[in-house]
C-alpha cells in the first residue's frame, strides 16, 4: 500500500480549511467591517445585476460542497494517525540530527565488503530487504533512522573476531542481533554500519550434568536449549518471551515469569565470552561457583545492550526440573488482599515459581 507524501497531505489540509473559511464567510452574518472586507474579495465582487444574481447560486455551491469537504479532511486526518511508519520507510523524507537520512544506502568502502566476503562467502547479505527487516524494530516503540549497511551470519567466535577487526579497521558501527523479541531499541543501527545476526550460532558445546551447567553458544534460544536438556531432567529457568536467544538475553539482562523463585539473567550466568571493539577476546571468569578474584566482568557485560562487545559464549547455571508442581488460581477483592497473600505465601517456606 503507497501513502501521500507529506507534502500532498498538507495541501489537502489548506484547500479544505480554505473551502470551508469561505462558507462559513457566506453562511454567517457579519459585522459591517467584515461585510466590507468580504466584498471586496476576489469571488465575491459583483460586476452588475448579472453577476449579483449569481451570487446566492455561489453560495448554495458552498454549502453543497461541505459534506465533501468534510468528509475528504476526515479521510486525510485518519489516515494520516491510522499510518505511523518507521522512519526508515522508503517513502518519507525527514531528518536525523543535522543532516539528511534520506539515503538509507550508506555506502561502505569497497574494500570493506570485499573482505567481509574473504571471511564469510555467501554468509552475508546487502539485500535492502534483509537490511531493512534487520534495522526496523519488531517488537521495539523506538523509531528506526536508518538501516544497516550490510548484514552478516558468524558462524563461530573466530568469524565474529575477524568481522569486528574489519569493522574497526575501517571505522564501521558494529550492531549485535539476537531474537529482536526485545523492546530497548538496541538493535536498531542509527548510523547504518554492520548487523552481526548470531542466529548461526546455535551450538551446545558442553554440557556438566554433575555440575548442573551448560556452555552454549549466543544464537540458541531458551526453548530450544530446555528440549534438549529435559531428557537430563534439567532446565534453564529463564522465560522471558518465545524467540529470545541467550545472547540477547544477556545483552538485555533478562527475567521472565520465573524470577521470584530463580532470579534474573545476572544470577544464572557463571561466564561469558566477548569479543570487544578491538577484536580481543575476553574470559569474564570460570566455571567456579565461589570466585572473588578482581572485577565482576560477567555482570558489567550483562545488561550492556552490545555496547560493550559482542557475546560468543556463554556458561549458564542449570536447575533441577521439578518433578511435580501445582497450580492454584485465587479470585481477591483487593490488590492489597493479594499482596498479602503472595507474601504469606512465600513467608510459609512454600517454593513458589511465579
Amino acid at each position: 500500500m503507497r501513502f501521500l507524501p507529506a507534502t500532498a497531505i498538507s495541501r489537502l489540509r489548506s484547500s479544505s480549511s480554505n473551502r470551508l473559511l469561505c462558507f462559513l464567510r457566506s453562511s454567517s452574518p457579519l459585522p459591517a467591517a467584515a461585510s466590507t472586507a468580504l466584498s471586496s474579495h476576489p469571488t465575491l465582487q459583483s460586476n452588475g445585476d448579472g453577476d449579483a444574481n449569481q451570487q446566492p447560486q455561489l453560495l448554495w455551491w458552498h454549502r453543497a460542497i461541505l459534506p465533501l469537504t468534510l468528509a475528504a479532511s476526515a479521510g486525510v486526518f485518519s489516515l494520516d494517525l491510522l499510518h505511523a511508519p518507521a522512519y526508515c520507510d522508503p517513502l518519507l523524507h525527514h531528518q536525523y540530527g543535522l543532516a539528511e537520512s534520506t539515503d538509507l544506502s550508506k555506502e561502505v568502502p569497497n574494500v570493506f565488503i570485499d573482505e567481509l566476503r574473504t571471511i564469510l562467502q555467501d554468509d552475508m547479505t546487502l539485500d535492502y530487504d534483509e537490511r531493512y527487516f534487520h534495522g526496523k524494530p519488531q517488537n521495539s516503540f523506538h523509531k528506526a533512522v536508518n538501516v544497516p549497511d550490510v548484514v552478516v551470519y558468524p558462524r563461530s567466535q573466530d568469524d565474529v573476531q575477524k568481522i569486528v577487526i574489519a569493522c574497526n579497521k575501517y571505522n564501521v558501527p558494529v550492531v549485535p542481533y539476537g531474537g529482536a523479541t526485545s523492546i530497548e531499541g538496541h538493535t536498531l543501527a542509527p548510523n547504518g554500519g554492520v548487523c552481526i545476526d548470531t542466529s548461526m550460532m546455535k551450538n551446545v558445546k558442553t554440557l556438566h550434568i554433575e555440575d548442573m551447567d551448560v556452555v552454549v553458544e549466543p544464537g540458541i534460544g531458551w526453548m530450544e536449549l530446555n528440549e534438549y536438556l529435559k531428557p537430563y531432567g534439567l532446565f534453564f529457568p529463564l522465560d522471558p518471551g518465545p524467540g529470545a536467544t541467550i545472547g540477547g538475553m544477556c545483552a538485555t539482562r533478562c527475567s521472565g515469569s520465573l524470577a521470584v523463585r530463580y532470579g534474573t539473567m545476572k544470577d544464572n550466568v557463571i561466564s561469558l565470552q566477548v569479543v570487544l571493539g578491538n577484536g580481543d577476546i575476553v574470559k569474564t571468569a570460570s566455571r567456579a561457583r565461589k570466585s572473588a578474584a578482581g572485577y565482576d566482568l560477567t555482570r558489567l557485560i550483562i545488561g550492556s545492550e552490545g555496547t560493550l562487545g559482542v557475546i560468543t559464549e556463554v556458561t549458564l547455571r542449570l536447575q533441577k526440573l521439578p518433578q511435580h508442581s501445582v497450580v492454584a488460581m485465587c479470585n481477591f477483592s483487593t490488590i492489597k488482599d493479594a499482596a498479602d497473600v503472595a507474601i504469606a505465601t512465600m513467608l510459609s517456606g512454600i517454593q513458589v515459581n511465579l
